[in-house]
């Protein structure tokens, strides 16, 4: 089990609670973005290569608190365990069209420093994907610039909020 993640509140990146009130998401998610010696972790897709750039994330289950599925999901997806608490940046709602509807996400994201000694690259296998079977993941670290014009699916958004 995680352990308690304490943060301040998250700042809210639309201006007006009444706009974020009237969006209701079909899902609520979570990225994580994973820094090490002025890099962010990333990765693809070995199997599936038409799938772009991504940070370490996913969907909040039923019920669940955001910081703990934050936890989970970097676990999961990485294999790696954090010693210390992720910290809440922003919260940011996006929309795209999948089969010709409008599909609108809660994004919750976080950011975690990782300290010690971690390789370059290498490749996980999440169990327990949402909707799926287990799926390979090769991670590896970009700098900022370069993470900030190559991520996919929009997961760019709270890069500036790193410093």
């Amino acid at each position: 089990m995680p352990p308690p993640i304490r943060a301040p509140s998250m700042a809210k990146s639309r201006s007006s609670a009444s706009a974020e009130a009237a969006m209701k998401p079909d899902a609520l998610k979570v990225l994580i973005y994973a820094t090490w010696r002025d890099r962010l972790l990333v990765f693809d897709e070995p199997d599936f290569p038409e799938v772009e750039l991504q940070v370490p994330g996913g969907t909040v289950e039923i019920g669940e608190d955001i910081d703990a599925a934050a936890f989970r999901e970097f676990s999961e997806e990485t294999g790696i365990r954090p010693a210390t608490p992720l910290t809440p940046l922003t919260v940011h709602d996006y929309r795209f069209s999948k089969d010709g509807a409008e599909v609108r996400h809660r994004r919750h994201y976080f950011h975690i420093h990782l300290e010690g000694d971690h390789p370059v690259t290498w490749q996980h296998r999440e169990m327990t994907p949402f909707g799926g079977g287990p799926i390979l993941f090769r991670f590896f670290w970009l700098g900022f610039d370069d993470a900030q014009s190559r991520l996919g699916y929009g997961m760019e958004h709270g890069l500036p909020l790193l410093g």
